[in-house]
């Protein structure tokens, strides 16, 4: 019985370290990005030095649509904007002129081990 309590306990735990690399249900991330996320994670797992460890991907809602934004901490050039479909979007174009300032609901898709931002 001591044996079947211990399994029962091991098996408990080690499910409950299985842990899920997204921060928001996987129904709200679009395949793209989900496919992205896994090909970063097996380059960190292959490549530790890679400098993927420290980025992070960021939904935003503009305009009653998501945005994700991909930040990496050491670029100085700043994030990256994708539309929900992938497409990369230029801050700089029309319609997305006040993206920054119109931008709210901040939601973490996905962390490196390493990412330090807020």
């Amino acid at each position: 019985m001591k044996t079947l309590i211990s399994f029962v306990i091991l098996v408990f735990c080690l499910s409950a370290c299985t842990k899920d690399p997204f921060l928001i249900p996987t129904s709200e991330i679009p395949k793209w990005l989900q496919d992205r996320i896994t090909r970063d994670e097996k380059i960190i797992k292959s490549d530790p030095k890679s400098g993927l460890d420290i980025t992070a991907w960021i939904r935003y809602k503009y305009n009653n649509s998501y945005y994700f934004e991909y930040h990496n901490m050491i670029w100085s050039s700043g994030p990256e904007y994708y539309d929900f479909d992938g497409n990369k979007i230029l801050l700089i174009n029309e319609p997305y002129l006040d993206y920054n300032s119109k931008k709210c609901c901040k939601k973490f898709v996905w962390k490196g081990p390493n990412y330090f931002g807020d």
